[in-house]
C-alpha cells in the first residue's frame, strides 16, 4: 500500500491534537456521506482511498508518528460513523500484520497493533478474519487448538450437512404474505430496496427457507417479465449467487422437458438475467439440451444433403415421365413433412428457445457470444431465430425509418414499439446509428432476413436517402456508411432476393440503391451473388438447384412461336436470382447461334437488376480463360461470334449499363488482345446504326460522297429511328466512362502492332483477319464518334496532331482520320466568321465567298502545316511541299466532287402526289426531305466550287523542280508512299477519293506532276503490294485500281477524249527541252494506247505471279483485285485467256484441299466467261507493229549463219545452228557505248528447230533445264494464229516474277516463238546526253565499213578452205543426240554451207543498210531534245522504263526481260568467240 500518493502528511501527525485529528476525521466522513445505507468502501474507486486513509492512519500508530493514547478514542469514534467501518479496519489491520510478519525490523510493532484491535472490541470480526496463530499470539483466543477444533464443526455444519426444514414448521402466512408483495402493482413507492427489507423481515419472521424465497422471486418475475427491472433490481440486493439459480433454474428445466415442452417464460426469465449479469451465462448454458455436438451433425447433414441435391440436377433422368412426376408428388409430400418437423424440433430445442428469449428482451451481445459457439449462420437459418431477430432489427430501425421516409398523412403505416429495457440496443436516429447498430444485425441475419421482406424494403429505403447525401457530402461518417452498405448488400439483401419467390418490386427497389455504385463495385458484388455466396448457405445451394432445373425445362421449349409463354417463364425465374439462368442461357447461345434472336425476344420482362446481372455475366464468360480461334488458329472460334452477335442485339434492344463491357474491350487491347474488339464491332453496328463501309455498292459509295442527309437516306439501309435510343445510350456511356478517345486510340495503337504482336497464330490468314477487325472496328468506330459526339466534346477530349503522331505512336493515316472533323470544323468557323465581318454577308457574291474560303484556309491551316512538319524527315519536304500533304489528307470525296446523280435518283424516288393512303403528315415530310435533298446539293456544289478554287491557288508551290536530277521520280515516290498507299487502303471511300485525287491533280495541269509516271507506278510491278494486302485491303486496292482504270480506259477509249482531256497536259510531258524557247514533247493518242497495253500486261503479270505462287495469301489477294477490277480487266482476249488458265489451275489444284480459295476461283471463273463478249483482241486495243522478214546480225563485220543444215532421212534437226538462225524482226538500234543492239522479234521459222550447245558448256546447261520445249512444225511454217494466246503466256513466265512467300525460285525465263520483241531498255548516261545523237551516227558507220571488209576476207578464205576440216563452223547451241553424227551431217554438206554463208552475207549487208537508215531517220526525228530519265521506285533492271519505250511508238508489252537479253548477248560473244577459233 506504500505509495507515492498520500492522503496525509507528518504535519497531520505533529499537529494531531490542533488540526491533525479533525483532518483525519474529515477525510474519513468524505468517503461515507454520500449514502450511508452504501458504504463508500464498497465502491471501488472510494473504497481504496478510504482502505488508504485507515492504512495511514494505522501505519503512523505503529511508527510513533501517532501516540497510542490518542488512536484508541479516535478508532472507537470512526467505528460508529458506520456499521461496516470496523470490518474495513479489520481488513486494513490484516493487511499491517502480515507486511510486519514478513519483515524482522517491523516485529516489534505487532503486539501494538493486536492490542489496539483487541482494546475496540472487535473479538468476533477477528476471529472471523485473522489466522488461529495470529489470534492466539494476540489473546482474542485462549486455546488456539480448542478453538480449531469448533471452527471444523462449524463448517462441516455449514457446508457438508443437509438441513432439512419442517414445513409443518414453516409457516404458510409467511410465504402468502411473500407472494402478495411480490406480486402487488408496481409503483415508485415500491422499490428493490423496499422489497428486500420486507423479503428480509419475512424470512426471519416466519422462518422462510431462502432458497424457496428466491424461487417465488423467479416465478413472479417469469409472470411479469415487462416489470423486469424491478425483479433485476431486487435479485441484485437479494444474497445469492448464479450457481444457485442456474440450478433452480435448471431444475425446472429438465422438470419441463420430461413434460416434452417448455413454457416460453422461463426462457425470458434467464434471458433477463443473463441480460443484468445476474446470471452467468456459462452456470447455466450446461443445464440446456441437446448438446452442441448434436446440433453440428444437424447442420453438416443438411448441407451434405442440399449439395447433393444440387448435384442431382447435371444428371440426366431416363425415367418414365409419370413415374418422375408421381415421384415429384413424393419429394414435395415428404419436404412439408420434413418442415414440420423441423418446426417441432426447434420448439424442444431448449438453446435455439432461449436464443429467442434474448433476441426478444434485446440481448443483442449475449445472442452473439451463443452464436459463436455453433457455425456461422446456423442459428439464424432456424425461422423463429431469424424472425425474433428481424422484429429486433424493426425496433431498432424505427425511428430512422419514419425520419427519413415519410408517408402521407392519410395513410398509417404500421407502428413498431420499441423495446422497453434500457440493456437493448439504442433505437437508431441517425445514419451513423443504422451503421453501427442495424448493419451489424444485419450481417449476422444473413440471407435468412428474407422470412421479412418487408424489413428488406426498410432498409433499402433508408440506404437509398442516405447513398443520395453521400454524394453531396463527404465526410466520413457518410463515407462509412457508402461502403459499408455494400456488405450488406452482399452479404444480406442479394442472397435473401435468391431464397424469395419472384419478387419484381424487391428486385428494382435493390436497382434503385445498386445504381448509385459504380459498374466496378456492382459487378463485384454480382461476382459473390452468383459464384460465392451460394455455397456458403445450404437454403441456397437447394433454391439454386431448384431454380436450374426450372430453367432447364424452359430453355427446351424455347422457339419463335413460343417467345411470349417462354419469357414470362424467364422472367418469373430471374426476378429473384439471374445469375445462374443467364449463364446458363449464355452457355446455349454459344453453343447454337439460332437462339440469339428467341433469346433476346424472351429477355422483355426482366427486372433492372437482371438486366444489369445480364450485363455481368456476359463479361464474365468473356473474361474466362477460353480458346478464342478455330481450325488450328486459323479463324475466330463460333462461340466469340455468337457472343458478340448477342451482345450487340441484346444492348440494342433493352437498357443496360455498357460501362463493363466497353472497359472489358479497353483492356483486351491494353493486353494487346485485338480479338475481342468483334465485341465492339456488333455492338457499335447494331446500337449505332454504323456499318463498315466495305460492303457497300458503288451507288452506295457515291452517296456517302455527298451530304449528311444523302448519307443517311442513300448511303446504309438503317431506320434511323430504330437507333436512335440505343444510339444516344452507348454515346452516353463512352462519354461517362471516358473511354471514347482511349477506344480509338487503343485501337490505332493495336493496328499498327497486330502484325508483329500476334504471336500466338500462326498462320497470317488469323493475322490478316484481326488486322482487318481492327481496322474496320477503329473506321466504324470513328464514324460513330463523329456522327454523335459533337465538336466540342470531341476536340476537349482528342488530343492535337502532333501529340498524335508523336506520344501517341499514331501513324498519319489513323492521325488525320481522328483529326479531320476538327479540322474541318475550324475552317468552317473561320469562315463563317470571316463572311460575318462583312456588312452584305447574305449579298456576297461566289467570287468573294471564294476570297473568304481562301483567307480561312490560310489562317486555319497555316499552323497546322508548322506542327506537321519536324515529324516528318527533312528530304520528304524537298519532294512535296508539307501544305500539298496537309490537303491531301484533309480533304474527302465530299470535297472533290458533288455526286449528283445520286441526288436527282433520290430526289425522283420521292412521290409528293397526295394519294388516299398517304396522310397530309407524311405528304409533308416528304415535300420537306425533297427541299432539303435540293439545298443540300446546292451547298455541296458551291463548297466544292470553292475547295476547287483553293487548290487551284495552292498547286504551283505543291511540287518543287530540282534542277540538280530529275524531279518527277522523287515527287512520284513521296506521293506514293506518304499518301496514296497508305489511305487507298484505308477505306473504300478512301480508295475511291485517292484516285479521284490523281485525276484532279491531273485536271488542274499542276506543275511537277507527271501523270504517267504516277500510273506508271502504280501499274508496273503490283506483285509486293498484292502479297502484302489483307483480305479487306485486297478489296479495297482494288476499287482505287478500278478508279484508275477506269480514268486510264477513259482516255483510251476515244482519241477526242484523250485530245480533250490529256494533250498538252504537263502530266503528259515526255521530254522537256533544254531551251525554254522549244515547246516540250507530248505523249501522242497511239503511244498511249501502247503504254496501257503495257499497263495491262504489267498487271497480268503480276496477277498471274501471284496465282502461280502456291501462297494462300497471294492467290487470295489476286482473286480478290481480280473480282473488284473485273469491269475494266481483263480488257484484251489474250490476256484474259492467260488469267482464265491460272484460274482454272488454281481450281483444279485447290478443290477438296482450301476450298475457299477453290469457291473465289469458280465464282471469278463464271464472272470471266460472262464477261468475254466485252474483250476486244489486241489490235483493236492498240497498234500492233507489222512484223518485217528476217534478217540477219552484223557483229564486228562479220555474219552468222542463219540457216542449219537438215538431216535427210529421218526428218530430225542435225548440223551446226549458230544464234542467227532463227529469224528476226528488226524494230530499232540503240548507240549504247559505241555497240550496235538489234532488238528483234522472234519468231517460229522451222519444224523440229532446237538449240544447244556441247555438254561442257554452261550455256547448254541452262537449255537442258528447260521445261516443255514447243515443238516445231516440220516444214518450218510460222506459228498457228490460235497459239497467240500460249506465246503470251510464255512471255509472262519469260519475263520473271516476284518471289512468293512460299518460294524462294525464280521462274525459268524463256522467248517464245511467234511473239513479237519489245524494245530493249535505254541505258544513257547523264554527262553525255547531247552527243548521243551524232555519236551513234559515227558509230554505226564505222561498224558497217567493218562488216564489209570482214565479210570481204571471208569469203576469200571459204574458196580456199572448202575441204578442210577446219572449215566446219560450231553452232552455239545444239540439242543433237552426239557430236560425232553432228560432224558427220556437217562434212556432207559443207559445200551447201559455204554457198548458204554467202547468201547470208549479201542478206545481212542489205539489213545493215536499212537500219542504219532507219536509225538516221530517228536520230533526225530527236533532234536536240534531251529524253526524261525515269527511275521507278527500285533500282532493279527489270522495271519498265517510261520515256525510252512506253512513249515509243516501237513499245510492246511482251518486251524480253533484261536479264535474258544480257543471256543472248553473253550467248552472242561465245559465238562469235568459238566461229573465229574454227577459222583460223
Amino acid at each position: 500500500m506504500a505509495g507515492d500518493h498520500r492522503l496525509f502528511t507528518p504535519e497531520t501527525w505533529k499537529n494531531w491534537d490542533k488540526t491533525g485529528r479533525a483532518e483525519a476525521l474529515q477525510v474519513i466522513k468524505d468517503f461515507i456521506q454520500d449514502d450511508p445505507d452504501n458504504p463508500g468502501f464498497s465502491q471501488p474507486e472510494e473504497a481504496a482511498d478510504l482502505s488508504r486513509a485507515l492504512y495511514e492512519i494505522l501505519s503512523a500508530f505503529l511508527k510513533g508518528s501517532l501516540r497510542r493514547e490518542h488512536a484508541r478514542p479516535f478508532f472507537a469514534e470512526i467505528i460508529n460513523l458506520h456499521p461496516d467501518l470496523a470490518s474495513q479496519l479489520v481488513e486494513v489491520s490484516m493487511l499491517l500484520d502480515l507486511e510486519n510478519s514478513a519483515t524482522d525490523r517491523m516485529g516489534k510493532n505487532r503486539e501494538p497493533l493486536m492490542a489496539l484491535l483487541k482494546s475496540l472490541e472487535t473479538d468476533k470480526l477477528l476471529k472471523e478474519r485473522l489466522e488461529i496463530e495470529t489470534l492466539g499470539e494476540a489473546g482474542v483466543v485462549k486455546n488456539k487448538k480448542t478453538f480449531h477444533t469448533r471452527q471444523i464443526k462449524v463448517k462441516t455444519k455449514l457446508f457438508y450437512k443437509q438441513q432439512k426444514f419442517n414445513l409443518l414448521r414453516e409457516e404458510t402466512e409467511g410465504y402468502a404474505k411473500l407472494v402478495t408483495e411480490l406480486n402487488e402493482d408496481i409503483t415508485d413507492r415500491v422499490t428493490p430496496k423496499s422489497m428486500i427489507q420486507i423479503i428480509r423481515s419475512l424470512i426471519g419472521g416466519f422462518n422462510l427457507d431462502p432458497n424457496r424465497v428466491l424461487d417465488l422471486i423467479l416465478e413472479s418475475l417469469e409472470c411479469r417479465p415487462h416489470h423486469h427491472e424491478f425483479y433485476t433490481g431486487l435479485l441484485k440486493l437479494y444474497p445469492c449467487e448464479s450457481s444457485t439459480i442456474s440450478e433452480l433454474l435448471g431444475f425446472k428445466l429438465n422438470s419441463y422437458g420430461l413434460n416434452g415442452r417448455t413454457g416460453k417464460g422461463i426462457y425470458t426469465t434467464i434471458a433477463l438475467l443473463i441480460q443484468a449479469n445476474i446470471l452467468q451465462f456459462s452456470d447455466i448454458y450446461k443445464w440446456l439440451t441437446p448438446e452442441d455436438s448434436s446440433m453440428i451433425e444437424d447442420y453438416q447433414r443438411e448441407e451434405s444433403e442440399a449439395k447433393e441435391i444440387a448435384m442431382k440436377i447435371h444428371i440426366v433422368s431416363t425415367k418414365d415421365k409419370d413415374k418422375d412426376n408421381k415421384d415429384k408428388e413424393r419429394e414435395d409430400d415428404e419436404r412439408e413433412r420434413e418442415e414440420m418437423r423441423n418446426m417441432e424440433k426447434f420448439y424442444t430445442n431448449q438453446k435455439v428457445q432461449l436464443c429467442i428469449a434474448l433476441l426478444e428482451v434485446g440481448a443483442w451481445d449475449n445472442f452473439n457470444e451463443l452464436s459463436r459457439r455453433f457455425p456461422d449462420y446456423y442459428l439464424v437459418s432456424c425461422p423463429p431465430i431469424s424472425q425474433a431477430l428481424c422484429k429486433l432489427i424493426h425496433a431498432t430501425i424505427e425511428p430512422m425509418y419514419r425520419k427519413v421516409c415519410v408517408l402521407p398523412s392519410r395513410l398509417k403505416g404500421t407502428v413498431v414499439e420499441l423495446i422497453n429495457n434500457s440493456l437493448a440496443p439504442p433505437p437508431a436516429y441517425t445514419f451513423e446509428d443504422v451503421c453501427n447498430t442495424i448493419f451489424p444485425m444485419l450481417c449476422a441475419l444473413g440471407p435468412h432476413v428474407y422470412h421479412d421482406p418487408g424489413l428488406m424494403y426498410k432498409v433499402l429505403r433508408i440506404a437509398k436517402v442516405a447513398l443520395k447525401q453521400v454524394t453531396i457530402s463527404g465526410d466520413n461518417m457518410r463515407q462509412d456508411f457508402y461502403y459499408e452498405f455494400l456488405t450488406v448488400l452482399d452479404e444480406v439483401l442479394l442472397p435473401a432476393l435468391s431464397v424469395l419467390d419472384s419478387n419484381p418490386c424487391l428486385a428494382e427497389e435493390i436497382w434503385e440503391v445498386l445504381k448509385v455504385y459504380p459498374y466496378q463495385h456492382r459487378y463485384k458484388i454480382y461476382g459473390r451473388w452468383k459464384n460465392e455466396t451460394h455455397a456458403q448457405h445450404p437454403i441456397l445451394i437447394k433454391a439454386k438447384a431448384r431454380l436450374l432445373k426450372k430453367a432447364k425445362f424452359i430453355m427446351m421449349r424455347i422457339t419463335k412461336e413460343t417467345i411470349k409463354p417462354v419469357s414470362r417463364g424467364i422472367g418469373k425465374l430471374t426476378h429473384n436470382n439471374p445469375g445462374p439462368i443467364f449463364h446458363y442461357i449464355l452457355i446455349q447461345v454459344q453453343l447454337y447461334d439460332n437462339l440469339i434472336g428467341p433469346v433476346v425476344d424472351s429477355f422483355k420482362y426482366l427486372t433492372s437488376l437482371s438486366y444489369d446481372m445480364l450485363a455481368y455475366c456476359i463479361v464474365e464468360i468473356l473474361s474466362e480463360n477460353k480458346d478464342r480461334t478455330a481450325n488450328d488458329a486459323m479463324a475466330i472460334s463460333p462461340w466469340l461470334q455468337s457472343l458478340s452477335n448477342f451482345c450487340g442485339t441484346v444492348f440494342k434492344k433493352y437498357p443496360m449499363d455498357l460501362g463493363g463491357i466497353l472497359q472489358f474491350v479497353a483492356n483486351q487491347l491494353k493486353c494487346e488482345k485485338s480479338i475481342d474488339l468483334l465485341i465492339l464491332r456488333e455492338i457499335v453496328q447494331k446500337m449505332g446504326g454504323i456499318d463498315t463501309l466495305e460492303d457497300l455498292t458503288s451507288e452506295q459509295l457515291d452517296a456517302m460522297c455527298g451530304g449528311e442527309l444523302l448519307r443517311r437516306e442513300a448511303g446504309q439501309y438503317q431506320q434511323e429511328r430504330n437507333i436512335k435510343r440505343s444510339s444516344v445510350r452507348l454515346k452516353e456511356a463512352l462519354l461517362e466512362n471516358n473511354l471514347a478517345i482511349p477506344l480509338l486510340l487503343l485501337m490505332a495503337q493495336q493496328r499498327s502492332s497486330v502484325v508483329y504482336n500476334q504471336t500466338e497464330s500462326p498462320h497470317l490468314k488469323l493475322v490478316g483477319k484481326l488486322y482487318d477487325q481492327c481496322q474496320d472496328t477503329m473506321v466504324q468506330f470513328g464514324s460513330y464518334l463523329f456522327q454523335m459526339v459533337t465538336i466540342d466534346e470531341l476536340s476537349d477530349r482528342l488530343p492535337s496532331i502532333g501529340t498524335l503522331l508523336s506520344d501517341c505512336h499514331i501513324n498519319a493515316d489513323v492521325a488525320f482520320f481522328l483529326a479531320r472533323p476538327l479540322f474541318t470544323n475550324m475552317l468552317n468557323l473561320k469562315y463563317d466568321e470571316l463572311r460575318r465581318q462583312d456588312r452584305g454577308e447574305k449579298k456576297l457574291t461566289i467570287e468573294q465567298k471564294k476570297k473568304r474560303y481562301l483567307e480561312a484556309c490560310n489562317e486555319v491551316f497555316g499552323p497546322i502545316v508548322v506542327k506537321i512538319r519536324p515529324h516528318f524527315s527533312c528530304k520528304v519536304w524537298e519532294d512535296m511541299d508539307p501544305s500539298f500533304f496537309l490537303t491531301f489528307w484533309t480533304l474527302t470525296m465530299s470535297d472533290l466532287e458533288v455526286p449528283t446523280h445520286i441526288y436527282e435518283k433520290e430526289i425522283k424516288k420521292i412521290d409528293i402526289n397526295p394519294s388516299s393512303s398517304k396522310r397530309k403528315k407524311d405528304t409533308d415530310r416528304l415535300v420537306s426531305l425533297r427541299e432539303k435533298l435540293q439545298e443540300e446539293e446546292k451547298r455541296q456544289k458551291e463548297h466544292v466550287e470553292r475547295v476547287r478554287a483553293r487548290l487551284q491557288q495552292e498547286k504551283d508551290k505543291w511540287f518543287m523542280l530540282r534542277a540538280a536530277r530529275s524531279p518527277k521520280n522523287d515527287t512520284v515516290t513521296a506521293f506514293l508512299q506518304l499518301c496514296l498507299f497508305p489511305r487507298c487502303t484505308f477505306t473504300a471511300l478512301d480508295a475511291v477519293y485517292c484516285s479521284k485525287f490523281v485525276k484532279m491533280l491531273h485536271d488542274l495541269k499542276t506543275p511537277n506532276f507527271s501523270t504517267l509516271i504516277c500510273y506508271d507506278r502504280m501499274y508496273c510491278d503490283i506483285t509486293y503490294t498484292v502479297a502484302s494486302c489483307t483480305e479487306q485491303e485486297a478489296n479495297r486496292y482494288a476499287r482505287f485500281l478500278l478508279g484508275t482504270l477506269e480514268t486510264v480506259m477513259h482516255w483510251h477509249a476515244s482519241q477526242s477524249n484523250y485530245e480533250k482531256e490529256c494533250a498538252n497536259y504537263p502530266g503528259f510531258v515526255t521530254k522537256y527541252r533544254v531551251s525554254r524557247q522549244e515547246a516540250n514533247d507530248y505523249v501522242d493518242y497511239e503511244n498511249y494506247r501502247h503504254v496501257v497495253h503495257k499497263w495491262h500486261y504489267k498487271i497480268t503479270k503480276a496477277l498471274v505471279t501471284c496465282l502461280e505462287s502456291g501462297d494462300y495469301i497471294q492467290i487470295r489477294n489476286a482473286i480478290l483485285i481480280l473480282q473488284g477490277i473485273l469491269s475494266r480487266f481483263p480488257a484484251i482476249t489474250n490476256l484474259a485467256a492467260v488469267i482464265e488458265k491460272r484460274i482454272e489451275k488454281v481450281k483444279n489444284q485447290e478443290k477438296n484441299r482450301r476450298n475457299d480459295l477453290y469457291v473465289l476461283a469458280n465464282s471469278y471463273s463464271g464472272r470471266l466467261k460472262a464477261a468475254k463478249s466485252t474483250l476486244m483482241p489486241e489490235t483493236d486495243f492498240h497498234i500492233v507493229p507489222k512484223r518485217t522478214p528476217p534478217a540477219n546480225k552484223v557483229v564486228n563485220g562479220t555474219t552468222e549463219k542463219a540457216q542449219a543444215a537438215t538431216n535427210k532421212g529421218d526428218g530430225k534437226t542435225g548440223g551446226e545452228v549458230t544464234e542467227n538462225d532463227k529469224e528476226a524482226k528488226v524494230e530499232s538500234t540503240e548507240a549504247t557505248n559505241g555497240d550496235v543492239d538489234m532488238k528483234e522479234e522472234k519468231r517460229e521459222t522451222r519444224s523440229g528447230r532446237k538449240e544447244g550447245d556441247d555438254k561442257k558448256d554452261s550455256e547448254a546447261k541452262k537449255d537442258d533445264k528447260k521445261d516443255d520445249p514447243k515443238k516445231k512444225t516440220k516444214d518450218g511454217k510460222r506459228a498457228k494464229p490460235d497459239e497467240e494466246d500460249e506465246a503470251v503466256e510464255a512471255d509472262i513466265e519469260r519475263e520473271g516474277s516476284v518471289v512468293s512467300n512460299s518460294s524462294s525460285s525464280s521462274v525459268k525465263m524463256e522467248p517464245p516463238e511467234g511473239s513479237t520483241r519489245g524494245s530493249k531498255r535505254r541505258k544513257t548516261e547523264a554527262n553525255s546526253k547531247k552527243e548521243e545523237t551524232s555519236h551513234k551516227e559515227h558509230k554505226h558507220k564505222e561498224r558497217s565499213k567493218r562488216s564489209k571488209s570482214h565479210e570481204k576476207s571471208r569469203r576469200s578464205r571459204s574458196g580456199s578452205s572448202e575441204n578442210s576440216p577446219h572449215s566446219k563452223s560450231r553452232s552455239t547451241e545444239s540439242d543433237s543426240p552426239s557430236a560425232q553424227s553432228e560432224s558427220r551431217k556437217k562434212h556432207k554438206h559443207r559445200k551447201h554451207s559455204s554457198k548458204s554463208k554467202l547468201a547470208e552475207a549479201v542478206m545481212q549487208e542489205k539489213t545493215a543498210k536499212h537500219i542504219s537508215r532507219k536509225r538516221a531517220s530517228r536520230q533526225a526525228h530527236i533532234g536536240n531534245s534531251v529524253i526524261m530519265d525515269v527511275e521507278t521506285l527500285d533500282s532493279d533492271e527489270n522495271d519498265f522504263t517510261l520515256a525510252d519505250e512506253d512513249c515509243s511508238v516501237a513499245s510492246h508489252e511482251n518486251q524480253e526481260p533484261p536479264r535474258k537479253r544480257n543471256l543472248h548477248k553473253t550467248e552472242q560473244k561465245h559465238s562469235r568467240t568459238r566461229s573465229r577459233h574454227t577459222r583460223h
